[in-house]
């Protein structure tokens, strides 16, 4: 799949879509710090150019017929650790929505912070994306239980052209590992203990055996007197004994691999260029994730409680079971493929050569599956309240 990466930053998103198995067409960013370091470690394809120009930038990248369009705009305007005013960098949410409506592409992917999910300008894009034809999963993940040292939650939407909402959820979720990485996993901190300027008040002295909290910019500094005067109550050793990790260190906490070249940035460029980035592990899981359902080789799973609501329209639990059966069979068929109608889902299983070659009754098995799984989630959707279009898969 050909993919394009937006505000790409120093390459974290890029390089983990990269080891999923993505061909990176092109990238683009407006910080010259990012784009020198993108250049010098992921490839010669990343352009300095202002994003916020969509009316010289789209037609390029419409011209590149992306696969998929991935990027996390800028979330300053978000974050915790800046004002929370929506400004001008808020407003680059909006331009990636109006990228994906010029380009259209068949996947998109964006992250952010926890709080842009909740922002007017999210709001907007969502809107556009959506009138775009678009299904959306919104998730948060902790890139801790992705294959990154370090307890970082983000926003991650990846979109569809022609899905329902939530289709990659249970996905996403199967996805996760069965334990969280921790900071002795990828670093030797003989010490057993680390020292991170805390964010908020927090606790500033780590174990290796638990992920780091969430990078930012200043994470590296080593404890100021005030702190070391009157520590967190629950630090395990005192501050001055615990390691002081260096840049590297920090780096491959978030996911840049050993040997990242960073050029002549300021050593605050590179500190922001570190804090900003998406870890690499975890954009890789997210690309693998996309690449699997793309190939038809994972689909939505079908909740539990559907067999319920078969029961209480009078199926006995076999009955239930059968059907559900049948309709992970038609998504197989499907390729994982869902549609926002099912009269359009019905059409696409009709064209699948293996289905026309199924026995007559069998066809007729599988159509009023889907049909009734349709029924079932359009239900769910009205009792929540939720319009039609935004019936979700919620992970069962």
């Amino acid at each position: 799949m050909r993919a394009v990466d937006l505000f790409c930053g120093a390459g974290g998103m890029s390089l983990g879509f990269q080891r999923a198995g993505f061909d990176l067409v092109q990238a683009y960013d407006s910080w010259e710090p990012a784009v020198a370091s993108y250049r010098r470690n992921i490839g010669s394809h990343v352009w300095l150019y202002d994003l916020r120009d969509v009316f010289t930038v789209g037609p390029m990248l419409a011209a590149l017929r992306p696969d998929i369009i991935v990027g996390g705009p800028p979330c300053q305007d978000y974050s915790a650790a800046g004002r929370r005013i929506e400004g001008e960098n808020a407003g680059m949410t909006r331009a990636f929505a109006m990228y994906l409506c010029i380009v259209r592409p068949s996947w998109f992917v964006m992250e952010n912070v926890r709080q842009a999910q909740k922002s007017h300008a999210w709001a907007d894009a969502r809107q556009m994306i959506k009138a775009a034809g678009y299904g959306l999963t919104e998730t948060v993940l902790d890139a801790s239980w992705y294959g990154t040292p370090q307890s970082r939650k983000r926003l991650v939407i990846i979109g569809r052209l022609g899905e329902r909402d939530g289709f990659l959820a249970a996905a996403l979720a199967a996805a996760r590992s069965k334990r969280q990485t921790v900071v002795g996993d990828v670093l030797d901190v003989p010490q057993g203990h680390f020292y991170m300027r805390p964010f908020g008040g927090g606790r500033g002295v780590r174990s290796a055996a638990e992920p780091a909290p969430a990078i930012i910019r200043t994470s590296r500094e080593r404890p100021w007197s005030k702190y070391l005067n009157s520590p967190h109550p629950d630090d395990p050793i005192p501050a001055e004994e615990a390691a002081i990790l260096t840049r590297d260190q920090v780096a491959r906490i978030q996911g840049f691999p050993e040997g990242w070249e960073w050029g002549s940035a300021t050593s605050r460029d590179i500190d922001q260029l570190i804090a900003n980035a998406l870890p690499s592990q975890l954009a890789e899981v997210v690309g693998r994730v996309i690449l699997a359902r793309e190939a038809g080789t994972t689909i939505p799973v079908v909740e539990g409680s559907f067999l319920q609501w078969l029961q209480r329209r009078g199926r006995s639990p076999q009955s239930a079971r059968n059907v559900k059966s049948q309709c992970n069979r038609a998504r197989r068929l499907l390729g994982g493929k869902t549609h926002t109608r099912i009269a359009l889902e019905i059409e696409a299983l009709e064209a699948i050569g293996d289905f026309q070659r199924l026995e007559v009754r069998t066809q007729s098995h599988l159509r009023t599956a889907l049909r009734l799984h349709a029924d079932f989630l359009l239900e769910n959707a009205q009792r929540r309240g939720a319009p039609p279009m935004a019936i979700t898969c919620r992970v069962a």
